[in-house]
């Protein structure tokens, strides 16, 4: 086998367009990828591709970029409906597109470059740390053994570069925590007369999204807790029961996508889909062994909430490109020193997702609702410029520009800072639970009547928006949560 400058070991979006960076400043690159070249690209989910993620693709090239565009489909607002009740509505700017649909874009672009090869069906078995060598299982069950003189991992959440880096490298610590929960999906055709608009997506509180997919696709995804949700949504057979129940779980939480997009061979399809899960990682450092380098996923794995994986992994693609240029003599430790503050940010991000997709506290959830409606009132009394959404799927990354993860952090805090413990205070005062309720067969205790004259002194001085806001924050939290208006706080 010829040698490389680069191997490149993973063939999904961030690894190849890192091929394809490292190829663009005139450096070897090979790609070796586990998998078959994919021969359905709707087979497999459907992407957001933001600001951050179209910037990386244009440095990369224009055409590749406008080939993204062409084949994706644009998102044009973001609609957050709880419990059937639209509480916000952001406006993004994006491309809906397939995972894999990026991939296969990137794939051409790659192997229309003399120095990029790329080897699918190809699994690694084995790095040697001393030697730089590195094993792949080929599809007859042969190896083929090359050496590495830099070694990009881009393989994913559950990269096996990573977890050999982790058994070789004494100092280098990475933890890869469960979501905590799976995806499942249902597609359809929708109904004809559907009057659900296509350049939306819309996410459904803490149960699951839909959006439609660049083929006209409906996809309906459900956010399933394995351990403690009901059978319906568990189960792999499609017994008369479960349609039914799962047809009105839906119409409970999603009654636009029930009237308008799902037919029964959605609901039979549910449970022929495969369900999702996946990690949230975070590590020491993104050069752990020198000569080693971790993008992508298999740096800082997020959950779907974040809508940043695929944006995330082609960022690092580029500013690797980037760093292989000004810092030919160490890329990976420059990566490292921009990157890695970003990534730990990102990790920040994706921990405060998960949290709000698992079901949280009824106060918890009725206070980031109620948050989510303040700041949109924020902006348009022109109190804030944007929010942190607005910054990653809205048009002020575009127009303003992107920003790194660290400074959305910061921002989200600054900007919360005073609001957040507002509107926890005034969840108390509409009596939302601070616990998820025990069982109704257990009684209540009510609160003591001097605290519940005080919420009631209080409640008079809120204004009339706030009220509104806290009463819609109230009642979305209470529709998962029955017992809300008899639960003591």
């Amino acid at each position: 086998m010829a040698s490389f400058d680069y191997v490149v070991v993973g063939g999904g979006p961030a690894g190849l367009a890192a091929a394809g960076f490292l190829a663009k400043a005139g450096r070897r690159v090979a790609v070796f990828e586990g998998r078959p070249r994919p021969e359905n690209v709707f087979g497999s989910y459907p992407v957001v591709l933001n600001a951050r993620g179209i910037s990386a693709l244009e440095q990369l090239d224009q055409v590749v970029a406008a080939r993204a565009a062409e084949l994706g489909m644009p998102v044009k607002e973001l609609h957050i409906v709880p419990n059937n009740r639209t509480v916000a509505q952001v406006k993004t700017w994006g491309t809906g597109i397939m995972r894999d649909q990026v991939a296969f874009i990137l794939q051409e672009s790659a192997e229309a470059r003399s120095n990029v090869s790329i080897f699918c069906e190809h699994k690694l078995v084995e790095l040697d740390f001393k030697s730089q060598m590195c094993t792949f299982e080929t599809p007859d069950g042969s190896k083929v053994t090359i050496h590495a003189p830099r070694l990009v991992a881009a393989d994913g959440s559950f990269s096996r570069v990573r977890r050999f880096c982790q058994e070789a490298v004494p100092d280098f610590v990475a933890s890869a925590d469960p979501w905590g929960f799976q995806l499942r999906f249902m597609t359809s055709k929708g109904k004809a007369d559907s009057a659900v608009d296509a350049a939306n997506h819309y996410v459904l509180g803490d149960k699951g999204y839909v959006c439609q997919q660049p083929d006209g696709v409906w996809s309906v995804s459900l956010r399933v807790l394995p351990e403690s949700d009901p059978d319906f949504l568990t189960g792999d057979v499609a017994t008369d029961d479960r349609v039914r129940q799962l047809r009105d779980y839906t119409q409970q939480y999603a009654g636009f996508a029930a009237d308008n997009l799902l037919d029964e061979a959605a609901y039979q399809g549910f449970y022929e889909c495969r369900a999702f899960d996946g990690v949230v990682v975070k590590c020491s450092c993104l050069n752990p062994a020198g000569w080693i380098c971790l993008i992508g996923d298999a740096a800082h794995a997020v959950q779907p909430a974040t809508g940043e994986g695929i944006n995330s992994g082609l960022e690092d693609a580029a500013v690797l490109g980037t760093m292989v240029l000004e810092h030919p003599e160490d890329p990976f430790a420059a990566f490292n020193a921009r990157q890695l503050p970003n990534a730990h940010a990102l990790h920040t991000l994706a921990l405060q997702a998960r949290e709000k997709v698992l079901s949280p506290p009824p106060r918890t959830q009725a206070t980031n609702i109620m948050v989510t409606i303040g700041l949109g009132i924020g902006k348009k009394l022109n109190i804030i410029e944007g929010t942190m959404q607005d910054f990653m799927l809205g048009e002020k990354a575009r127009t303003v520009g992107v920003k790194s993860y660290a400074e959305l952090i910061e921002m989200e805090v600054r900007q919360t800072r005073v609001l957040r413990p507002i509107a926890y205070n005034i969840m108390r005062i509409f009596r939302v639970p601070k616990e998820k309720p025990p069982p109704a067969s257990i009684k209540q205790v009510p609160p003591p009547a001097a605290e519940e004259k005080e919420k009631q002194a209080s409640a008079t001085t809120a204004t009339t928006t706030t009220t509104t806001a806290a009463a819609a924050a109230a009642e979305a939290a209470a529709a998962t949560t029955p017992t809300a208006t008899t639960t003591g706080l």
